[in-house]
């Protein structure tokens, strides 16, 4: 019986992971739908023209930095934005946030009665991370937030943030950028 059981708490643990680590990213957007995003044609960083980053400090490295800065540009420029810190018609800003978080796996004591099996205080503890993107973008002259994106997911305790994953998750966010006219 104690082999079963851990058999079936190895099984449920290797299906939580499973869950956890095929969650897909949930993206959501807002934007002011009486703007023509047709007409921004430059962007630059909110805070100055000066790319910042704004996530937890121990995700703050150079090579991160640089990456995320490099893949944000990418990405607008393949949407028919150029950068441009003497004008530009777009601020963008982006932030990280990522939250510890745990599940708690309860194992039931073996009984032989069907419908009556109680909790024991065996349990297993889950660690792993919840992580958000917020890029979020202002008309200046204007001075109004007209476009935000939210990716949600959750993410491994050591994730993986190469820079194929961040030109990745930065084109994802961005995938509805510029959003279609209304009719």
């Amino acid at each position: 019986m104690k082999i079963q059981r851990k058999l079936i708490s190895a099984g449920v643990f290797v299906l939580f992971v499973l869950l956890l680590t095929s969650c897909k990213v949930v993206v959501k957007e807002t934007y002011d739908h009486s703007v023509d995003f047709s007409k921004y044609k430059t962007f630059c960083w909110m805070t100055g023209c000066e790319f910042k980053f704004n996530g937890p400090e121990y995700l703050n490295d150079s090579l991160l930095r640089e990456s995320l800065k490099a893949s944000l540009i990418r990405e607008l420029e393949s949407k028919g934005l150029q950068e441009d810190s003497n004008n530009p018609e777009l601020l963008v800003g982006f932030a990280i946030t990522v939250q510890d978080e745990q599940a708690v796996i309860y194992h039931r004591a073996e009984d032989s009665h069907v419908y009556y099996q109680p909790l024991t205080t065996d349990r297993e503890v889950i660690n792993y991370l919840k992580g958000t993107l917020i890029i979020g973008m202002a008309d200046k002259t204007e001075s109004r937030m007209v476009w935000q994106s939210h990716a949600v997911s959750y993410m491994e305790l050591n994730p993986d943030f190469s820079e194929k994953n961040i030109r990745k998750g930065i084109k994802h966010v961005l995938k509805n950028f510029p959003p279609k006219p209304d009719k």
